[in-house]
């Protein structure tokens, strides 16, 4: 009995020493799988086939700490480039510098929004390495795929191609789909195991926006947080003096000064939060709907030049019209 894991969920499964090789269907996630050799998930080894290489290659072990490194990195260095010359060379009586730079909410909803726009940056480079992929030829008409081996060499060749690119998308279909293929010689076969990718990438790209909709929600609040934290200070302010003894009618108008001032900062900060969300959405929109629309030409770049050129064994019709020729 061998351990194994699920390359498209990593769920963790067990099966017989003689199942290497062969597909079966993950316990997780219900999609179909190849029985991988008990090693270290997203690692090779060399007893494993070509093609089992290429499915550990190609579907490598998420990396959610370094993925996040990085987001904290590049977040960090483009906050600290906008606010260090922001606040070294801007005057402080200006109303740009009372909207970004006055208390602590600027800060935090300036924060969100530059994580939020590196996360779309993120998913744009990767669109943009999609879109570069579909002006690819992996197959042709001519691309031997008659033997197990001619059809290895086809996936190493589109391997080496993805490399070359950066392609991390439509290269790990094709390939799929040959791996499918080669084993059942069946163009509905490896249909199907497009479909199971299609959904994934399709439930991944949803997932992807995640934390983008928690900033959508979360910046907003942080807005209406320092309006009433400003409401409140400020009319508690008013109240201490109104509640003293008054000698003098100038007290109240400084304290009336005071009390509007700080009401003004309380409104601001709703103004940037809503400024911020409404910039926020309509980028996220844009990425959104180019992420959901390079998803849909992959497909139909899989339907027209992968499909089509895979080639199936076909009987001869009989009693047709060219029956005597």
């Amino acid at each position: 009995m061998i351990e194994f894991s699920c390359s498209l969920c990593n769920g963790r499964m067990q099966a017989e020493d003689s199942s290497v090789g062969y597909y079966t269907v993950c316990a997780h996630c219900g999609h179909e799988v190849v029985v991988q050799n008990p090693i270290k998930l997203g690692s090779t080894a060399p007893g494993m086939s070509t093609e089992q290489k290429l499915n550990v290659e190609m579907n490598p072990a998420p990396n959610g700490t370094k993925d996040l490194l990085i987001l904290v990195f590049l977040s960090l260095l483009i906050y600290t480039a906008f606010y260090v010359p922001f606040l070294e060379y801007t005057d402080q009586t200006t109303e740009i510098y009372r909207l970004l730079a006055v208390g602590w909410v600027p800060f935090a909803v300036i924060a969100f929004g530059v994580i939020a726009f590196v996360m779309l940056g993120q998913r744009l480079a990767l669109v943009m390495a999609s879109e570069r992929a579909l002006k690819e030829t992996y197959l042709t008409h001519t691309t031997p795929l008659d033997t197990d081996q001619e059809i290895d060499e086809a996936m190493l060749m589109i391997r080496n191609k993805a490399r070359q690119i950066n392609d991390k998308n439509v290269a790990q279909r094709v390939v799929g789909a040959l791996a499918r293929f080669k084993h059942t010689r069946s163009v509905r076969e490896a249909e199907d195991q497009l479909t199971v990718y299609s959904e994934l990438a399709y439930n991944q790209m949803d997932a992807g926006y995640t934390i983008l909709r928690v900033i959508v929600w979360a910046t907003p609040l942080l807005g209406f947080v320092g309006t009433v934290q400003g409401v409140s200070k400020s009319v508690g302010g008013l109240a201490k003096v109104l509640g003293g003894d008054v000698e003098d009618v100038s007290q109240i108008t400084t304290a009336l000064g005071k009390v509007t001032s700080e009401l003004a900062f309380a409104f601001d900060t709703t103004l940037v939060a809503l400024v911020a969300v409404i910039i926020i959405m309509i980028a996220m929109t844009i990425v959104e709907r180019a992420d959901g629309a390079s998803l849909d030409r992959i497909e139909d770049y899989i339907k027209n030049q992968v499909l089509q050129n895979l080639p199936v064994k076909v009987g001869a019709l009989k009693g047709g019209q060219n029956a005597n020729l």
